[in-house]
């Protein structure tokens, strides 16, 4: 049996497979003989089918069976000699599969790379740095009221902070375009919903006037064949609505989870709640960075069967997070091309991440574990009841212990790399825009 077979670096190989004659015609014969066992053939009792007349039915069905079985098999043992990881099921290509001679098929299958990782010392991440000050707490205070305030009808002219029903009609160079129409849409200035001027360009401005918005789409605009093109917007003012914002007492302060009667422990207790919010934040996108960081200093092609499979779970999260049910999901809603570029991302991350974990022998940490249980537990009305379901649940277990030595790679490569400090305001922080 001979084996050919290219450098490991390419994940896209290739193989001949040969199946010998002998092989093939001794599984074939052991199959005809159990189906001329079990044959009901009219004209005939069961199982007392002449062999050629059984042949001649189920013949053709079983050797193909016996054939794709064989080279299959073939495969597995060519793959466990040569110790390859692979990654997707392989194409078996029919060379030859005349009666009677080897049949001969080519394999193609994709590996999982191997990676020479660069050296973690040399990469230089940014560690983000933000503190909350009193104007960030009474600016999320504010936001708060927003939230639950009412809007009422106003004759003022539109400011920032209110918001105004709107009709638009858009066009590119004086054509109208899919998307580009609406009638009393909602819009909260400030909100930064809109492409950028759209909001700055409602305000100052009564219920019953116009006014003609020229912009431009931004160049990473979600539909490329808008991206970047010059765009007008004939708008109607239909409605100014201003909020009424409710009194800081006692019963908005309950409102928000926080039992109190005074505004100075509930700004106390709002600072704590952002502290706490702002630890998990500035870990994410140092994270973030240090991922960046690990793609740069390392290229290397990914199998696509790894990207097909990470599309397919980004765009059923995606659906699930719509509360949408998943056998509604439809190509046209979600196209791959959507999802792909960070799915590639994705991937490499967790082959980089893996390498890491394999060349320093790294294993999930029991006291790193069980802070991340606890943590997640502490919300629900019977943390120890959460916390035992974990530990008895192996499923549920695996995947804390993965996100556990996510945390000591990344705890690994912080003490190596090197860190450039960076101080980011709290709203550039929250806003996901900044790092």
């Amino acid at each position: 049996m001979k084996f050919s077979f290219k450098s490991k670096v390419d994940i896209n190989q290739s193989l001949p497979v040969v199946v010998p004659s002998k092989d093939i015609e001794e599984q074939v014969s052991i199959k005809l003989k159990a189906a001329q066992k079990e044959s009901k053939l009219k004209g005939f009792r069961k199982g007392k089918a002449p062999m050629n007349v059984v042949e001649g039915i189920y013949g053709p069905e079983i050797r193909q069976d016996v054939l794709w079985d064989l080279a299959s098999k073939s495969f597995a043992k060519l793959a466990g000699e040569r110790d390859l990881k692979i990654v997707s099921r392989p194409t078996l290509i029919p060379e030859q599969i005349e009666v009677g001679k080897d049949a001969k098929f080519m394999a193609t299958f994709e590996i999982y790379p191997e990676v020479n990782l660069a050296k973690i010392s040399k990469l230089s991440y940014t560690n983000f740095l933000c503190e909350i000050s009193q104007e960030d707490i009474d600016k999320t205070i504010t936001n708060l009221q927003k939230r639950m305030s009412k809007w009422e009808p106003s004759r003022e002219k539109s400011k920032s902070g209110d918001q105004v029903k709107i009709n638009f009609v858009g066009k590119i160079a004086g054509k109208e375009f899919e998307g580009g129409t609406a009638d009393d849409f909602k819009v909260e200035i400030g909100s930064k919903s809109m492409i950028e001027g759209f909001e700055d360009g409602l305000i100052g401005f009564k219920a019953g006037e116009k006014t003609m918005l020229e912009l431009v789409f931004p160049d990473d605009y979600g539909k490329e064949d808008l991206a970047s093109k010059p765009v007008s917007f004939e708008t109607q003012i239909n409605e100014v609505l201003s909020a009424k914002l409710p009194e800081l007492n006692e019963e908005f302060f309950k409102s928000t989870g926080i039992e109190t009667d005074s505004i100075e422990s509930f700004k106390k207790e709002i600072r704590i709640k952002l502290e706490e919010d702002l630890i998990d934040i500035l870990n994410g996108k140092v994270k973030q960075s240090l991922f960046d960081a690990l793609l740069q200093a390392n290229d290397f092609d990914v199998p696509s069967s790894m990207i097909d499979s990470e599309v397919s779970n980004m765009k059923q999260d995606t659906a699930r997070r719509m509360g949408m049910d998943l056998k509604d999901l439809k190509e046209d809603l979600f196209p791959d091309e959507t999802f792909k570029e960070e799915a590639i991302k994705r991937v490499k991350v967790g082959i980089l991440l893996n390498k890491i974990i394999e060349d320093k022998e790294l294993k999930p940490d029991g006291d790193k574990v069980k802070k991340i249980i606890e943590e997640r537990a502490k919300n629900y009305k019977d943390p120890q009841q959460v916390i035992n379901y974990f530990y008895s649940d192996d499923e549920q277990l695996r995947n804390i212990e993965s996100i556990s030595l996510e945390e000591q790679v990344v705890d690994a490569i912080k003490i190596e790399a090197k860190s450039i400090d960076e101080n980011i305001s709290y709203e550039d922080c929250i806003s996901g825009t900044y790092g």
